[in-house]
């Protein structure tokens, strides 16, 4: 009867030891492993290009702001001279010619 419980429980074990095998699972593990590394290094990869061009949108946004600026502030300075021309051609002033200034000597000062 000992013999009997002997031989089965090598079968047990020796059943036991297809189902689980370390050096399988040490396999599994090691490919899974440099799987999810590769994954990983193609999202980093992934997300610093789509930086880089954020980056650059940035910038070229913050360029095309300021032209725009510079573009609205000479437009609106054109205008305002149009502008005033035409009222003073309505006003009829009549232009300025060459202006000349007094000038006073250093002694001469005002008093109270």
């Amino acid at each position: 009867m000992e013999k009997t419980k002997a031989t089965a429980v090598q079968k047990n074990y020796s059943t036991k030891k297809k189902l689980f095998n370390l050096k399988n699972f040490n396999l599994v593990v090691f490919f899974i492993l440099i799987i999810l590394s590769v994954y990983h290094i193609a999202g980093v990869n992934d997300l610093s290009t789509k930086g880089f061009t954020l980056g650059d949108l940035k910038r070229q946004k913050n360029k095309l702001i300021e032209a725009n600026n510079k573009l609205e502030l000479t437009a609106l300075t054109s205008s305002a001279y149009f502008k005033i021309k035409e009222r003073v051609s309505d006003l009829k002033m009549v232009a300025a010619g060459e202006i000349s200034y007094l000038t006073a000597g250093a002694e001469v000062m005002a008093k109270k």
